[in-house]
């Protein structure tokens, strides 16, 4: 039972869902959530900007967890390539989003002008896009390719 689990087929699935729905999300902020910031007022940004990140954790997290604990647990079940640059793809998202997209979050409670810093957020959630799109990519490859 335990090693149908680790059935190579069965983590290139666990792999294509986890990425599809890292993929879905990500193209989702990009055209749709943050250039919306730049549609809103002044005083409806700073309300609803508080409330986005407090309920987008909530989707976002588990999805950012779940592929990095997959790829994480991948590189010693099966290292392959594949599994390793896409890993590496991940780690350089999260290190964008933390060292990044977070602390613009964090400036975009506090400053008075929303608009300057949602376009800065907007450019820089294009590497997170490109990664992602790209660890899809890979997976999607590797799936049609075995």
């Amino acid at each position: 039972m335990a090693t149908d689990f680790l059935d190579p087929q069965t983590t290139l699935s666990l792999r294509l869902m986890s990425d599809t729905a890292a993929l879905v999300l990500i193209w989702l902020v990009q055209l749709v959530i943050y250039p919306a910031f730049l549609h809103l007022r002044e005083g409806d940004f700073k309300r609803w900007h508080v409330t986005y990140t407090q309920r987008v954790t909530y989707v976002v997290l588990p999805v950012m967890l779940g592929q990095l604990v997959l790829y994480g647990s991948l590189v010693f079940i099966n290292p392959h390539w594949d599994v390793w640059l896409n890993l590496a793809l991940v780690l350089t998202a999260w290190a964008i989003t933390f060292f990044r997209a977070v602390p613009l979050h964090g400036s975009l409670d506090v400053e008075d002008d929303h608009l300057t810093l949602s376009a800065k957020l907007v450019s820089i959630n294009w590497w997170r896009t490109a990664l992602w799109s790209l660890v899809w990519g890979v997976s999607v490859w590797t799936f049609l390719s075995t």
